[in-house]
Parts: C-alpha cells; sequence; structure tokens
C-alpha cells in the first residue's frame, strides 16, 4: 500500500477515535448527570413523605390530646351531675351546665374523625354515644321523666363503662402514637377512683 495512504487512513482512524472518545466521554457524563439527578429527586420524594408523615403524626397527636380532654372533662361532668341527681340536690340549670362541654365535645370529635385513625374512631365513637346517652338520661331524672329502665343504678353502670371506655381510647391512641406499650384494656386491679 502507498505510504501516503496509509498515513491518511492512520489520520482518518486517529481522527474519528477522538470524535468518537468525545461523544463517548459526553455521552457518559450526561448519563452520571441523569443518574445524580434521579438520586436527588428520589431523596427529595423521600424527605417530602418524611415531613408529611411528621406533619401527620403531629397534627394526629394534636387532636388526639384535645379530644382525649373534652372526653375526660365531660365525664367529669356527667358523674358530678350523676351524684348530685343521686343524692337528691340536683339543681334545675344543670342540664344546661352540662351543654356546653358537651358542644365542645361534639365539635372536638368532629374535627378528629377527619385525621384519628380508624381504630381510635372505632372505640372513640362509642364512648362518645355512650357519654350522649349519659346525658339524655340524666336530663330525664332531673325534669322527673325517668321510666323504670332508666334508673340511677343504669345511669351509674353507664358511667363506668364509660370510664373504662375513656381508657381504652386513650391506651389505643398511646399506641397508635408508639408511645405507650400498655394494654388497650385496663388491666385487672387497675381501676379509677
Amino acid at each position: 500500500m502507498d505510504p501516503s495512504l496509509t498515513a491518511l487512513i492512520v489520520a482518518v482512524v486517529g481522527v474519528a477515535g477522538t470524535l468518537v472518545s468525545g461523544l463517548m466521554a459526553h455521552r457518559g457524563a450526561l448519563r452520571a448527570k441523569t443518574v445524580e439527578l434521579d438520586r436527588a429527586e428520589r431523596l427529595r420524594r423521600e424527605e417530602l413523605r418524611a415531613d408529611e408523615r411528621r406533619e401527620s403524626l403531629a397534627v394526629r397527636r394534636a387532636s388526639y390530646a384535645v379530644f382525649n380532654q373534652r372526653l375526660r372533662q365531660f365525664h367529669s361532668v356527667l358523674s358530678k351531675d350523676y351524684f348530685a341527681v343521686a343524692a337528691g340536690e340536683a339543681r334545675p340549670d344543670q342540664g344546661r351546665e352540662r351543654e356546653e362541654p358537651r358542644r365542645v365535645l361534639r365539635d372536638v370529635y368532629a374535627e378528629a374523625q377527619m385525621v384519628i385513625s380508624d381504630d381510635v374512631l372505632t372505640v372513640a365513637g362509642g364512648v362518645v354515644h355512650q357519654l350522649h346517652r349519659i346525658h339524655a338520661l340524666l336530663g330525664r331524672h332531673e325534669r322527673g321523666e325517668a321510666t323504670a329502665d332508666e334508673s340511677l343504678e343504669d345511669i351509674r353502670e353507664r358511667l363506668e363503662r364509660a370510664s373504662e371506655g375513656l381508657y381504652e381510647v386513650r391506651q389505643t391512641m398511646r399506641l397508635e402514637l408508639g408511645v405507650s406499650a400498655l394494654p388497650v384494656h385496663r388491666p385487672d386491679g387497675y381501676h379509677a377512683t
């Protein structure tokens, strides 16, 4: 072969190699940049999900605290009024005084229903219903409209069951928040006084 042709072929191959290596390097850099951007996007999404979980937990925790407080407050008012009725010391305005804690509980419960878990909602719904039933029964006794199947003993038993329910609601909330290892149901020998 002619030496000038050989030199030309070597030159063409050299230039082509230089061009191809540049393209390959550019392509490798693009691939590395794409991988880096994908990783950064994945980390950003994970951080966003973690922030959303923390925010959701904070909202749930705040809702649980207020809801627990209002449940206990209404139960306390009902208990106080039950003892007044049982002692024959009921006042005519007693039922109206229960309306504010009942209304506040209703509002707090309505808000809580949008953020609390199904487990808590199931337990809490039963307690809320029980407390409203006790409120209605006390009103009938205060007005002298109680029937034989609505005795003071029935109200006392309902208050005791509601007290057990308050414990169950609180423990269900605490377990869900990861702050308790106590059982959901009150252990034997651990009674409210």
